[in-house]
């Protein structure tokens, strides 16, 4: 019988070149938003706020909190007020995004601008914000429309899933994390997405007409989809052109890195239309089932880049992803139980994530001679 405690540690611990390559980690990015370079004026006038000694992962963490703070109040305070829902979460986003600049600069202020532990942090919990955000986004969609399809979550949670996947596993093949232009690129997407909460907040009542749910199902949704899926085949172009243009290669390393994004893809698809009547009145918990397995692949991938692994373990990630196959299946052949399937594969998803997490953390910190990830590792 096979010890799945041991299995999962074997899998997650780091071996001495590992470790070595996470003493040599150095990040390289390219950023090709257009708003970038006005925001970052008006983020880094919020720099003085931030104390001279403090790691840079503080910051990170400190910007999670608000999103996962104005998450929670708005889902507790559904019922109540859209206008007040919308702000808040949008004030939020806005903070974070602040918080999410200021850590790289707070990492070059403290020597830990290349520090593996702030690669974990910045892109881990960018992952996490862009979960939360698509799913607030669809819950609040569905609050104020109960017959819209789950097709369109299928759509809007998956166009995040693909844009940010892509560059993702990109960077661990390339050794380069490129941000392309268009509305998948984080500045451009969480700009424009507090704009709309901000619209949403002086007038709660967009989304109740004809005209707006039109320009969100024709105009919004389709171009978000099409930029994801232009996302993902420009990585794809980069990964064969990393291989020399050899094909073998290329599939061989496509189907390696991104069989854990196509197996939510298929559970996605395979799970939200089938459950339509359910779903109307458990879509936060639906749409979670699915978000944190997609977020333990997104970790596990950033592990495989920040320590240089060239055997990446698919098979240990899809074990982990693996929770999400109770309530599809429950879904299909016991649909009584669905709820209670659905609370499972929920607490089962999250416990193997925030494990991962905290075994590979420490590894990592004692790889780098870190105490802990939150104190100031300087390098000079």
């Amino acid at each position: 019988m096979i010890n799945f405690g041991m299995f999962l540690k074997d899998s997650l611990s780091l071996d001495d070149n590992k470790k070595e390559a996470l003493r040599n980690y150095k990040y390289a990015g390219e950023d090709q938003s257009f708003l970038a370079p006005f925001m970052y004026k008006l983020w880094g006038l919020f720099f003085v706020f931030v104390p001279k000694r403090i790691s840079p992962n503080l910051v990170t963490v400190f910007g999670l909190i608000i999103v996962l703070l104005a998450f929670t109040l708005i889902h507790i305070n559904l019922p109540d007020n859209d206008g007040f829902n919308c702000l808040i979460y949008g004030i939020a986003l806005f903070i974070y995004q602040t918080a999410d600049a200021l850590d790289g600069m707070q990492g070059k202020r403290v020597h830990m601008y290349e520090n593996a532990t702030t690669e974990i942090f910045d892109h881990g919990v960018d992952s996490i914000v862009t979960s939360l955000s698509c799913i607030a986004t669809i819950t609040r969609l569905t609050h104020i429309d109960k017959h819209l399809s789950p097709i369109y979550s299928v759509l809007v949670l998956l166009t995040s899933f693909i844009g940010f996947h892509a560059p993702t596993y990109e960077h661990v093949v390339t050794r380069k994390m490129k941000f392309r232009p268009g509305p998948c690129n984080p500045t451009e997407a969480l700009v424009t997405m507090q704009l709309l909460y901000l619209i949403a907040a002086i007038y709660p009542l967009i989304w109740t007409s004809e005209k707006s749910k039109l320009l969100l199902m024709i105009i919004i949704v389709p171009v978000l989809s099409l930029s994801a899926i232009l996302s993902f085949l420009s990585s794809l172009k980069q990964i064969h052109i990393h291989h020399k243009g050899i094909l073998s290669m290329t599939i061989k390393t496509v189907f390696r890195g991104y069989s854990p994004l196509f197996f939510i893809i298929i559970c996605t698809f395979l799970y939200l239309p089938h459950i339509s009547i359910f779903y109307k009145e458990h879509s936060l918990m639906c749409l979670l089932a699915l978000a944190i397995p997609w977020n333990y692949s997104i970790y596990r991938t950033i592990i495989v880049e920040i320590t240089n692994d060239k055997n990446f373990d698919t098979l240990g990630v899809l074990i982990g992803q693996s929770p999400i196959l109770l309530p599809i299946f429950v879904a299909y052949f016991i649909p009584s139980l669905l709820i209670i399937t659905l609370i499972i594969s929920i607490i089962l998803s999250g416990t193997l994530y925030i494990y991962t997490v905290h075994f590979t953390l420490k590894e990592v910190c004692h790889a780098l001679s870190m105490k802990h990830f939150w104190t100031v590792k300087t390098d000079v």
